[in-house]
């Protein structure tokens, strides 16, 4: 079963030029769908950039292309 999704009502003055450029780019319909997602694709962005930053730093420790191409040479 999943989650429900936790949801809170407010009243907000939107530019009208913003939301019709939002609603276009996501594709959405109505207000509370575009606003929505416009919030969601803010966020995974911010996670996302966030995520490359550590990678770039070296903070996460990964692997670097060479690496993983010497761990796949075949050993025969």
């Amino acid at each position: 079963m999943a989650a429900a999704i936790e949801t809170h009502r407010t009243t907000i003055e939107i530019e009208v030029s913003a939301f019709e450029g939002a609603r276009r780019a996501l594709g959405t319909e109505g207000y509370k769908e575009t606003v929505n997602e416009a919030l969601r694709v803010v966020s995974r962005s911010e996670l996302l950039h966030r995520g490359a930053g550590l990678i770039r730093s070296g903070a996460l420790d990964l692997i670097d292309p060479g690496e993983l191409a010497e761990q796949r040479r075949p050993r025969i």
